[in-house]
């Protein structure tokens, strides 16, 4: 059984403290975070002394983005297991950083990009690699918001809404970057264009991406009356996939009906933390997202 630390116990944090409850191969040891609310989980009064704990094997990154370069640090500098939440930095310069710092400590890491793992990802990867969907391939992402951030995220108002670190680009199009490198490889801007809102995080985003097996396009916006919506649909010369809800796949081969991933990602951890082959996105695969997520907000 791997000792779980878990730092920041917001939204994320919580979630995923329910899934390594419900898998037996995992103990949550404690948890730091100076704000936290009311829990069940034993708390500690630093990073430093959550990292340091005995029975702590592995620490899960909950924080924002901002942090996340200097608790990689302590975590590797400690010799323990790093999970941290997507994006992995809000800088090119510190998801190298993170890179650099499990690299040169030879710790088990990976971040939480759930398209890893989720069923729906998983098949669009089959039907991408098999040639299900034909040659030619274009991608096309679809974002719409009501208000950002988004009214379940109010309690993270202070840095979602911010330019440094938040903004529906970081929290949101991250997710389907990565899916992208995956499906399509290696991956570079060819067009963008950001406005921007009164504080200062975008309002719109229109950008052209140009992949080693694919042309994607993404068109995110602040605005509506609908909370949410998110639509990537694949298109080849055979046919089309769409994954929309976030977790519903639509292919003329069958659908797959929405599902989070939290349980097949801490599934997974338990297999890196084994030194198994696993689906996790690597650290050199969050910092590839980092970096064009960043140069499209630097648009």
């Amino acid at each position: 059984m791997y000792g779980i630390g878990i730092v920041g116990l917001g939204t994320m944090g919580r979630r995923l403290a329910e899934s390594f409850k419900a898998n037996p191969a995992f103990r949550i040891v404690a948890a730091y975070d100076p704000a936290a609310a009311e829990t069940t989980i034993p708390m500690v009064g630093s990073v430093d002394e959550l990292v340091g704990h005995p029975s702590v094997r592995c620490v899960y990154v909950a924080t924002p983005p901002l942090t996340h370069e200097g608790i990689v640090k302590t975590v590797a500098g400690a010799g323990k297991a790093v999970f941290c939440e997507k994006p992995l930095a809000a800088t090119q310069a510190a998801a190298r950083a993170c890179v650099d710092a499990v690299a040169r400590a030879g710790i088990p890491a990976a971040v939480n990009f759930p398209f890893a793992t989720a069923p729906a990802a998983v098949r669009l990867k089959e039907l991408v690699e098999t040639g299900a969907l034909g040659d030619d391939l274009s991608a096309h992402l679809t974002l719409r918001f009501r208000q950002w951030p988004r009214g379940w995220q109010q309690g993270a108002t202070t840095w979602l809404a911010g330019p440094e670190q938040g903004g529906f680009t970081r929290e949101v199009v991250s997710h389907f970057m990565f899916l992208a490198l995956r499906l399509f490889g290696p991956g570079q801007l060819t067009e963008c264009t950001v406005e921007r809102g009164d504080m200062g995080t975008e309002a719109r985003v229109h950008a052209v991406l140009r992949f080693a097996r694919a042309t994607m396009t993404i068109d995110g916006a602040v605005g509506g009356t609908e909370e949410e919506f998110n639509r990537f649909e694949v298109k080849g010369s055979r046919s089309a996939a769409v994954i929309s809800e976030w977790y519903r796949l639509t292919h003329e081969s069958g659908d797959i009906a929405p599902v989070r991933a939290d349980a097949g990602q801490i599934a997974e951890l338990a297999l890196l933390l084994e030194g198994r082959p696993n689906r996790l996105a690597t650290f050199e695969e969050a910092a590839q997202v980092v970096l064009l997520i960043e140069e499209i907000l630097g648009a």
